[in-house]
């Protein structure tokens, strides 16, 4: 059954989305093989199509990605051919009208064509391999867009929401000893890591850094400490992440066990459409709400624990008096 779906189309300006799905009937069918051939398909489908990954997480059952879909006016046309050639498998093939050059600009910068064609080779790889046929996910993928600004600290939330998959599962006491997820990809040095400097002046507010290497590497402590349950540090008088790590980090435990680990096993994260400050949501919420076909209210909504992190979710039905 379709659902709706958050999408923006910017050309001036970087989008980010969680995403997430599940195997039909929550079987345990992505062993290890598995998720190595996901991880290939993600990242070969970065060369193809315009989109870059910040992090994910291979799971038995399910899947999360953080994927960055950059502006569509940052694609020269040399480099949109190249990826047109690509994806057509013809290293001759030319676009036949500027028509059709744009409408294929739209589509690999689109997250449903993205995901779609993603999941569409895994699951004919894996009938291939397992001489199965039919579905392997038991619906369309959910997908969220995520706020990436000074103003929020979602995208951290999210990510740590990602690494401890592994960790509310039961399976490692650390991400770090998973190989399927971005975070241990990210210290080993793999491509998911690329762009973390990037998030620099965004999160690591109080920090000095200059070159990439050394921005990367502060950005990773600020997500180590997120992980190991930092809130975030919004004004002068918060204490930095670089005076947490000094002062407390050594009397950290090296498993990470923090109190509100079921705070993010909630599907806050994956049931919502849109993650971040109220005014972004509220943002989204004017621009999209005429397209919707939504047949209850959806308003912002948070609680109390979530740290002025906010979600675009259907209004609560009272339960009836009487």
């Amino acid at each position: 059954m379709a659902h709706n779906r958050v999408k923006e189309s910017c050309s001036d300006q970087a989008v980010y989305y969680l995403v997430t799905n599940r195997v039909a009937g929550g079987r345990m069918l992505i062993k290890d093989q598995e998720k190595l051939k996901l991880k290939e398909l993600l990242f070969a489908g970065c060369a193809r199509f315009s989109y870059q990954v910040i992090d994910y997480v291979f799971m038995d059952n399910h899947f999360h990605l953080l994927i960055k879909i950059p502006a569509t006016a940052e694609m020269s046309k040399v480099e949109l051919l190249e990826r047109y050639r690509l994806h057509k498998q013809n290293d001759e093939i030319n676009f036949i009208s500027s028509i059709q050059r744009n409408d294929f600009r739209e589509k690999i910068h689109d997250i449903s064509f993205i995901i779609g064609n993603f999941e569409q080779r895994f699951v004919q790889w894996f009938n291939k391999e397992h001489s199965s046929w039919g579905r392997l996910f038991g619906q369309r993928f959910d997908s969220e867009m995520i706020e990436v600004s000074a103003q929020s600290d979602s995208l951290l939330r999210v990510m740590a929401y990602i690494s401890l998959n592994p960790v509310r599962a039961g399976i490692v006491l650390d991400p770090k000893d998973f190989h399927f997820c971005g975070y241990s990809d990210r210290l080993a040095g793999g491509d998911v890591g690329k762009l973390d400097h990037e998030f620099f002046d965004v999160f690591c507010r109080g920090i000095e850094a200059h070159v990439t290497r050394d921005k990367q590497k502060h950005f990773r402590e600020v997500l180590r400490a997120y992980m190991l349950g930092l809130r975030c540090y919004k004004n002068a008088d918060s204490k930095t992440v670089k005076e947490y790590l000094l002062t407390e980090s050594s009397s950290l435990p090296e498993a990470l066990q923090w109190d509100d680990l079921f705070i993010h096993k909630c599907r806050f994260f994956t049931k919502c459409l849109v993650i971040g400050s109220e005014a972004f949501v509220r943002e989204k919420l004017a621009k999209f709400s005429g397209k919707m076909k939504w047949k209850r209210i959806h308003e912002p909504y948070t609680e109390a624990e979530w740290n002025d992190i906010y979600s675009l979710k259907p209004r609560r039905r009272r339960a009836s008096v009487g």
